[in-house]
């Protein structure tokens, strides 16, 4: 499933991140993307319209499906597999990370696409597990945007300073590329503008013990 052909590149500031092209083999990534569930589908949830009485700006038009059953198997079968130990391992290799535990739960993963025109503003990730209370150490996610134009599509990952006062890097969210970042309380990152095309992904996360340094 994995491509061995793949090329890694990291980036060491304000946290790590590592990001992996070509990541699947081709018929593997390929399949994904055929097999992608239509935005107009009913499948899809969607983002909390208002928070507290307020509209949500932090995100609008974020769609999620996390029920592996209503996917597609060519689908369910990869993020399966992102959510074994033997994929934890060589995340843990990978990152040079030890006592990474596989999220059994699959707490928050799944497909996600942002629909043409939405956003998700600047923000780091929940850290602590709802259910066992153990820490997201990493998030992760594969990019499923064929013919990927960034003049046109634009949607790039932005990673902030800690402080969020300045804008330090953007990762197109090209085909068949993974990205791992550690999630930290200051991993500022967001997707402030998508373009003219649905902008998709599978994501996951991994833990780690709260009391572990390793």
């Amino acid at each position: 499933m994995l491509n061995r052909k793949f090329k890694l590149s990291k980036i060491e500031s304000p946290s790590r991140i590592w990001i992996i092209d070509n990541f699947l083999e081709q018929k593997v990534i390929d399949n994904i993307d055929k097999n992608w569930v239509s935005q107009d589908s009913e499948l899809w949830g969607s983002g909390y319209a208002e928070v507290g009485g307020e509209k949500n700006i932090l995100e609008d038009g974020m769609r999620w499906l996390n029920d592996y059953d209503l996917m597609h198997y060519e689908i369910s079968y990869v993020l399966k597999y992102f959510h074994t130990d033997d994929f934890t391992n060589k995340l843990s290799v990978l990152t040079r990370t030890k006592d990474l535990i596989t999220d059994k739960s699959r707490n928050w993963s799944g497909m996600r696409t942002m629909l043409p025109n939405s956003h998700q503003l600047v923000h780091s990730d929940a850290r602590t597990h709802p259910e066992n209370g153990l820490r997201r150490e990493l998030t992760c996610l594969l990019y499923i945007n064929k013919d990927y134009d960034r003049k046109r599509d634009e949607g790039c990952l932005e990673i902030w300073s800690d402080d969020m006062s300045q804008r330090l890097h953007e990762i197109e969210p090209l085909y068949n590329r993974f990205v791992v970042f550690h999630n930290t309380d200051t991993a500022y990152h967001g997707v402030p503008k998508v373009g003219e095309s649905e902008r998709r992904a599978l994501t996951f996360g991994v833990l780690k013990d709260a009391e572990s340094n390793g």
